[in-house]
């Protein structure tokens, strides 16, 4: 697991160093939609931003960055090896889940490493933004529940901690934090003990977060409880507009590009930003080959991960959680960006896609054959993700490579 947490740690160190060298991080939209300016000063400048409702308590992790600020690193070099260290341990806790499916070490760290280089993974990692840190809290909560299946007296308060983040960093995904303790309750006592169970750890859960909350928003709460309805209609109006894709846009973008990386697609937006995404099936020569056999492995490993006698427990807690986001962002997008949500579903991916491992543990030469696959598919996809992201870090060097004239006017603004 330190082997790959310093290999991981120097792919995306290296990568999201360079990236704040350049305007990225100074701009919204230039790239999936994401909003790095306003992250940066959440995690790292003076006063701080403190983003939104969407993003509570996120403000809370900013003693993290100040090691660096001492050290004499920019706001945005800080915030940016800040997230490289997430998308490290983010890689550490994969090894983790994978080691208590139960699956043996060599072929943990061979899907560990095909994990690293997957694209999702290596563009949160990268770039200053809130979900790579809502995927090291969503890996955390299903680590827990991993464990917990086994001894539920386990991590009984480090839970509590694992709920704090996934919702303090993007409130919806408090939700796969309750579908892992009703998962947890429902093995060890029973359904209906299960459902009060889940009820008495929410109100625990919403304790905490009210007293952290007050901590972080007491001067806005202040003065949003002299106009409640106002303040109603703020939380409203912060709710995605535009088109909706349908879901075969969704699942392409959630099961595919969040794995393997296509050519970027170019939308010219209104505000006069030329964004890239992805968004079209075409893909570098490593890509057209990694892109389909990623399905296939992906599929096998879901049919093999729901009929193992062991797996299919935490298996079945996985997918419950990727159901529900499918069907929420078939609904909940914003003007057809979904890889800005990739994250939240990109282990829910994985975990299903290594099912098949459990099954080979333990098995010499179906192992070893098996460990063959993963390496051959982590060259793949590592071939297509990171030149596609190392060419990316460096494409921003000067504005107006990545926007148009009125994006450097104030865009950032």
């Amino acid at each position: 697991m330190a082997v790959l947490v310093l290999l991981s740690l120097a792919l995306y160190g290296v990568l999201a160093f360079r990236l704040a060298q350049g305007a990225y991080l100074d701009y919204y939209n230039l790239a999936f939609d994401f909003d790095p300016i306003r992250t940066v000063d959440a995690l790292a400048v003076t006063p701080p931003d403190f983003l939104n409702v969407k993003h509570p308590l996120l403000v809370l992790l900013r003693p993290l960055a100040w090691p660096l600020l001492l050290a004499g690193l920019t706001a945005k070099e800080a915030a940016a090896l800040l997230m490289a260290g997430f998308g490290s341990a983010s890689v550490a806790l994969c090894f983790v889940f994978l080691r208590k499916a139960p699956i043996d070490r060599p072929i943990a760290a061979a899907l560990t490493l095909l994990f690293i280089v997957t694209g999702s993974q290596i563009f949160t990692s990268i770039i200053t933004e809130t979900y790579g840190i809502a995927s090291f809290s969503i890996i955390l909560t299903w680590v827990i529940a991993q464990a917990r299946l086994r001894d539920a007296t386990r991590f009984r308060r480090l839970r509590y901690v694992a709920g704090v983040l996934t919702f303090g960093t993007t409130i919806t995904n408090v939700v796969q934090t309750f579908l892992a303790e009703l998962l947890v309750a429902w093995r060890s006592e029973g359904l209906r003990l299960a459902v009060r169970r889940c009820i008495l750890f929410g109100l625990i859960l919403l304790v905490l977060i009210v007293i952290l909350a007050v901590a972080v928003w007491h001067n806005v709460l202040r003065e949003e409880l002299k106009d409640p309805l106002l303040a109603l209609k703020h939380v409203f109006w912060l709710q995605t507009k535009g088109p909706r894709t349908g879901p075969g846009e969704v699942l392409l973008t959630f099961f595919t590009f969040s794995f393997v990386s296509p050519n970027f697609s170019w939308l010219m937006l209104p505000e006069g930003v030329n964004m890239r995404d992805f968004r079209e099936y075409a893909f570098p020569l490593a890509g057209q080959i990694a892109a389909p056999l990623w399905l296939a492995f992906c599929a096998t490993g879901t049919a093999a991960a729901l009929l193992h006698p062991r797996y299919r427990i935490v298996a079945g807690g996985l997918a419950a959680a990727l159901v529900f986001n499918l069907l929420f962002h078939l609904d909940f997008q914003f003007r057809g960006s979904l890889y800005l949500y990739a994250a939240h579903m990109h282990f829910l991916i994985f975990g299903l896609a290594a099912g098949l491992a459990p099954w080979l543990s333990a098995k010499r030469w179906p192992g070893r054959a098996y460990i063959g696959v993963v390496l051959v598919l982590a060259v793949l996809v590592g071939a297509d993700n990171i030149p596609i992201a190392s060419a990316f870090v460096a494409d921003f060097d000067q504005v107006h490579l990545s926007c148009p004239a009125p994006c450097a006017d104030g865009l950032g603004q």
